[in-house]
């Protein structure tokens, strides 16, 4: 783990996962999670080493997640910030060659801003079960629960468990790092990404990106829209939509190895 201070002061960590994949592509969790999301995906790319691995797998936190510093004020928490910090990052990393971008949920959204906001620092992408270019309008009912679990990790658990399709509770990498990040990070900024989200539209925005993104959405996802993933690929001039089956909103921990393939054959072909 590393941290790097951004252009807004913000101390951002991240990870680097040396030779893992052909090209270097930087990932984006979701809200509530962290870089330790992606232990399972990371697992499964080990099992298929290759003679062209010589790529790095970069995974930072956005403010408030993990080992990132938290916001100062609820005005911080933007999406447009959340993409300078990484774009900062990926900058400072001075790498040779545009990189790819994988987001989950939240991550997903903040991925597409990055494409615009930095088009020559990028190759590809591949959004996760993304918010659309929309945000999300939640129901009152939504934020209380928010409220109510920055001081009850049992409901926390709870929540962030119903969004993994067929979830383990018991399971010790649910228990241990799933819900221990989520109750850090509904603490410090989970609530207010959920505020972040309600009423943005940034559809003129992303309308001139010309990179290759693919966006994927889990059969059983009923966290987020199906819809407004359609018309997330559909906006994009280079958009794509593709069904992840047998999946719900989590491919990533659900059925990494099915994510990675099917990342991998979209962003390495």
């Amino acid at each position: 783990m590393a941290l790097f201070t951004t252009s807004q002061n913000y101390k951002i960590s991240y990870d680097v996962f040396p030779n893992l994949v052909p090209q270097t592509t930087f990932f984006i969790h979701g809200n509530l999670a962290s870089n330790r999301w992606w232990i399972p995906t990371v697992e499964a790319l080990k099992t298929h080493p290759t003679s062209s691995n010589h790529g790095q797998v970069i995974c930072a936190e956005f403010r408030g997640c993990g080992h990132s510093e938290a916001p100062r004020a609820a005005t911080d928490v933007t999406m447009d910030a959340f993409a300078t910090d990484f774009i900062d990052l990926i900058r400072s990393l001075k790498l040779l060659r545009p990189v790819n971008l994988v987001g989950h949920s939240t991550g997903g959204l903040i991925a597409a801003l990055m494409l615009a906001k930095a088009p020559e620092l990028f190759n590809k992408a591949f959004l996760l079960d993304p918010v659309g270019a929309e945000g999300v309008k939640f129901n009152s009912e939504m934020i209380q629960a928010f409220e109510a679990m920055k001081v009850d990790k049992n409901l926390t658990a709870v929540v962030i468990g119903s969004t993994i399709y067929n979830n383990n509770a018991e399971s010790p990498f649910f228990k241990d790092i799933i819900v221990e990040d989520a109750f850090t990070g509904v603490k410090a900024v989970g609530h207010l990404v959920l505020q972040a989200l309600d009423g943005l539209d940034v559809r003129e925005i992303l309308k001139p990106v010309q990179h290759p993104v693919k966006v994927v959405h889990g059969e059983f996802d009923n966290l987020l829209s199906k819809d407004e993933s359609e018309k997330l690929a559909k906006l994009l001039p280079q958009g794509e939509f593709a069904t992840l089956p047998g999946c719900g909103h989590c491919g990533n921990i659900e059925n990494p190895n099915l994510f990675v393939k099917t990342f991998s054959d979209f962003l390495f072909s």
